[in-house]
């Protein structure tokens, strides 16, 4: 992995660590080649993009993005387009019945996890009669004021009276009066959001008691209604009078306001003449899409940047239900903003605001545009991100090495898995990549810092040459359940086993026997070093004295050679007879495993794989314990059959990244039944 920025771009889930820092670059004397995408040429746009409705007729993602596409600046940051159309989801598991529109299925989603009366705007009711069968949000680029970002979604209206009506609620929820811009004979409305006060205003009599917990707005409601539009042709680049006239209001309408706070300051309404609508942040960014539609086809839209069309013309965009485009070059534009709350120097390693700028500057020098898919197939859901680099690279040396061995030594029920090969190329990678990646330092300085810190002073540890330098093979961690768990006594039967090849036994026996000694000396009448026997592995076992049994003692920790040149340590030596002889089945044997893993490229880093159906059970029973169960105490433990039914159509979930020439790759896949 060249850059780590580059690997957050590249998939979502953000919230899934990485499995594995990508290998050194190969050397060679090879010059790189610049990539050039501009060489592509733009389709020809398909005969609908001409008419006037371009909403009664369903086409292929990939020709509605396009349409979308024509409306939108080219230097536009990003464009996320989500597949509205209800054929498309017809396969997914997330929306049951099948017949459900999905953003009917996406407000009951909202209302589950408690996001249901956040506001009086309801996708099902208010935006789900009017929108055709796509919605993008595109990403502008900044405001005047270089603070704000300018955001607009636009979505076809195939229901002009629906939209009226949600233009109308959407005027009686703000909570201010509107403007009303008309900017090249296409009226915008625009209004500031009103934050409610806090109830702490009424108690302190510095507003009216009433006020904290309702609005008081002035809105017209017999006016609110979406103007009409004058006719006029999009190609028209005759400049044309600005006005701005601010409604008068009559009436007080009074609402709820939200629970949530809306994240901007404005919100714009405006439907162009070819019946699309635009709901944007702010007037500023539907004027600049006005500004394409008024040039029509000698705008310099984004259907005509190469970059973009890359990604547009990648099988996987027309198979998506959301498809996404970025450009490295618009976040550069953003750098600024990005880093505004950076101190200039700061105590986290690599975390100064010059740093953060310079590790920016580099990503952005050598990535040109991200794209991300995410599809459903028949047996769950799958998402691709690519970020794509500048010049093309040369070809890393295939590794002829065998892989994914350790696979078979681990058990087939997990909670998670991480494997990968060579984790000293991976560091040495990662430090050298520091010099041009400053924020990479807290990785670095940190590990070094900690690892001295837990052994404490008495411990002569340094974490590269006396454990990472012998890590030049697979290895393998895995967290998994087991009744031999030491932890089974405060409840827990997670247990830990990690495996490593290496071709330097001697440089790990060494580092082994300096972590006994000084476990030896430290835990002298209260630690005991014992050998135990596994099969055919002979463990060095640290054990404690046992509460229970006076003169017995339980085994904390062990490691020992399974073979020659495979380490093994587990969390207790009872832990290990999980792992040996070979189990049966294995985590390679295992169904949901090979699921998950079957789609993903090869070669690659190595998996990144949890039991998703485990670990969702796990934490919904913690919330629930935690927070309080709607089956009563004498159930308390249990799962609602409503939970226990949506979870048990989970499987697995593995993250993958792979690296090729043009492309640094992240692979995801989520086993939903």
């Amino acid at each position: 992995m060249r850059s780590l920025f580059a690997s957050i771009l590249a998939i979502s889930t953000s919230a899934i660590a990485n499995p594995a820092i990508a290998p050194a670059t190969n050397p060679t004397s090879v010059s790189a080649v610049e990539i050039s995408p501009k060489t592509a040429t733009p389709p020809s746009a398909p005969p609908f993009l001409l008419a006037e409705n371009t909403n009664t007729t369903v086409h292929s993602l990939r020709e509605r993005s396009l349409n979308i596409a024509k409306r939108i600046p080219a230097n536009a940051i990003g464009l996320a387009v989500l597949n509205l159309q209800p054929q498309s989801w017809r396969e997914s598991p997330l929306v049951s019945p099948s017949s459900i529109s999905p953003l009917v299925a996406l407000d009951n989603l909202f209302k589950v996890l408690g996001f249901g009366n956040s506001s009086a705007i309801s996708i099902a009711d208010d935006v789900q009669p009017w929108i055709g069968n796509e919605v993008a949000i595109a990403v502008l680029g900044l405001a005047e004021n270089q603070q704000d970002l300018l955001l607009a979604a636009l979505a076809p209206v195939v229901n002009d009276s629906q939209f009226a009506q949600f233009v109308e609620k959407v005027g009686k929820v703000n909570g201010s009066p509107a403007t009303e811009t008309t900017y090249k004979r296409i009226v915008i409305r625009e209004w500031e959001l009103v934050k409610p006060k806090p109830d702490a205003e009424a108690e302190n009599g510095t507003s009216d008691p009433d006020e904290g917990k309702q609005l008081r707005v002035k809105q017209d409601v017999t006016n609110s209604a979406t103007p009409k539009q004058p006719e006029v042709n999009e190609d028209d680049t005759e400049a044309l009078e600005e006005t701005e006239n601010t409604e008068s209001s009559e009436n007080q309408v009074e609402v709820a306001p939200p629970i949530l706070e809306f994240p901007f300051k404005r919100v714009a309404i405006a439907k162009l003449p070819n019946g699309m609508a635009v709901v944007a942040s702010d007037a500023a960014a539907v004027k600049q899409i006005i500004d394409v539609v008024r040039l029509g086809n000698r705008a310099n839209s984004l259907d005509k940047e190469p970059l973009f069309l890359r990604s547009l013309n990648n099988p996987l965009w027309n198979r998506s239900l959301l498809a996404g485009y970025g450009s490295f070059e618009g976040l550069g534009k953003i750098s600024e903003l990005l880093a505004a709350d950076l101190p200039e120097e700061a105590i986290i390693p690599g975390f100064g605001r010059s740093e953060y700028l310079k590790g920016l500057a580099q990503t952005i020098s050598e990535y040109s545009s991200f794209d991300l898919f995410t599809w459903v197939t028949p047996t769950g859901i799958r998402s691709q991100s690519s970020s794509y680099f500048t010049k093309v690279r040369p070809p890393i040396a295939r590794d002829f090495t065998p892989r994914d061995r350790l696979l078979n030594l681990l058990p087939a029920n997990v909670y998670g898995s991480i494997s990968s090969r060579n984790l000293n190329q991976q560091w040495q990678w990662l430090v050298k990549e520091t010099e041009v990646q400053p924020t990479y330092r807290i990785l670095v300085e940190g590990l070094r810092m900690l690892v001295p810190m837990l052994a404490g002073s008495g411990f002569d540890l340094d974490i590269e040459k006396d454990i990472i330098a012998w890590m030049d093979g697979e290895y393998a961690i895995s967290v998994f359940p087991s009744d031999r768990s030491p932890m089974q006594a405060i409840g827990v039967d997670a247990a830990l086993g990690i495996l490593v090849r290496t071709s330097k036994p001697d440089a790990a026996n060494a580092f082994i026997a300096k972590l006994t000694g000084f476990i030896e000396k430290i835990g002298a009448g209260s630690v005991a070093i014992k050998k135990r026997q596994v099969g055919a592995v002979l463990l060095t076992s640290i054990e404690a004295p046992d509460d229970k049994e006076e003169g017995k003692t339980i085994s904390i920790f062990s490691y020992g050679w399974r073979d020659p040149q495979t380490l093994i340590l587990t969390l207790g030596a009872d832990v290990a007879k999980d792992l040996i002889p070979s189990p049966s089945p294995s985590l390679a044997d295992s169904e949901m495993f090979k699921e998950a893993i079957a789609d993903m490229p090869q070669p690659n880093m190595g998996y990144f794989y949890l039991n998703a159906k485990e670990i969702t059970k796990i934490a919904v029973l913690g919330f629930l314990q935690t927070f309080g169960s709607p089956l009563g105490e004498k159930q308390l433990g249990e799962l609602p059959p409503e939970f226990q039914s949506a979870i048990d159509r989970l499987g697995g979930l593995s993250v993958v990244y792979s690296e090729t020439s043009d492309r640094f790759q992240a692979d995801l896949f989520l086993g939903m039944k």
